[in-house]
C-alpha cells in the first residue's frame, strides 16, 4: 500500500501519522512527488490551530475538536509539511521553526517566509522559470505541465488553483484574470 499518492487527495494513509515500515530514502522520494492541495487560509489556520496547543499537539487530538475526519485533515497537514511549516510524527504534529516564525510574522513576513521556501519546491521552481522565461503561461498550459510532471486526476482543476493562489500570495508571480494567465512578477524584499 502506497503512503503517498502521486498527486492528490489523502497523499498517505494513516501509517505516515502513527508510524511505517518504509525506509527514510523511500519517504524522501515520495515527499518530492507531493503538491500542494490545501489553500492558504486553511493552512494559516491550521498553524494558527497549533500555536493554542502550544505549537504541538497529536493528530487525532484534532479531529476530535475539529470534528472533521481524518481524510479532510490530511490535505492540510500534507500541505503545511509539504511547505516546512509543520513537522508530523509518530502521529504528533508539530510547528517547525519555519511555521513559527511565519505566525509571529505580520502579513509580508509570512508572505517572505513562504516565498522564500517555496522558490525551492516543486512545481514552483518549474513555474516561476516557465513564467519568467514565457512571459505568461495560461491555466491550461499549467494544468497540461502539472498533469504530465505528476500524473492526470480528475482533481486537477483544484490543484491548479491551489498552486495559483500560492503563488500569488507569496508573489512568486501574478494571475490576470481577464487572459486566465500567471505572469512574472519582479520579487522585492
Amino acid at each position: 500500500m502506497e503512503v503517498f499518492q502521486p498527486v492528490l487527495g489523502c497523499k498517505r494513509d494513516a501509517r505516515h501519522l502513527f508510524g511505517s515500515s518504509l525506509t527514510s530514502a523511500r519517504k524522501l522520494q515520495s515527499f518530492r512527488e507531493l503538491l500542494p492541495t490545501a489553500g492558504v487560509n486553511r493552512v494559516f489556520g491550521l498553524l494558527d490551530l497549533l500555536r493554542a496547543y502550544n505549537g504541538k499537539t497529536d493528530v487525532a487530538n484534532l479531529t476530535i475538536d475539529l470534528r472533521i475526519a481524518l481524510d479532510e485533515l490530511l490535505p492540510i497537514i500534507d500541505t503545511a509539511e509539504y511547505m516546512g511549516l509543520v513537522a508530523v510524527q509518530q502521529g504528533d504534529i508539530s510547528l517547525t521553526d519555519l511555521g513559527k516564525k511565519a505566525l509571529a510574522g505580520k502579513m509580508p513576513e509570512r508572505k517572505r517566509l513562504v516565498r522564500e521556501k517555496l522558490i525551492g519546491l516543486e512545481p514552483f521552481a518549474d513555474m516561476t522559470r516557465m513564467i519568467h522565461e514565457k512571459k505568461q503561461l495560461s491555466r491550461f498550459e499549467l494544468a497540461r505541465f502539472l498533469s504530465s510532471k505528476y500524473g492526470y486526476t480528475t482533481e486537477l482543476p483544484t490543484v491548479v488553483n491551489v498552486v495559483i493562489s500560492w503563488g500569488v500570495f507569496t508573489g512568486l508571480f501574478r494571475y490576470d484574470g481577464q487572459s486566465e494567465s500567471l505572469q512574472p512578477r519582479e520579487i522585492t524584499g
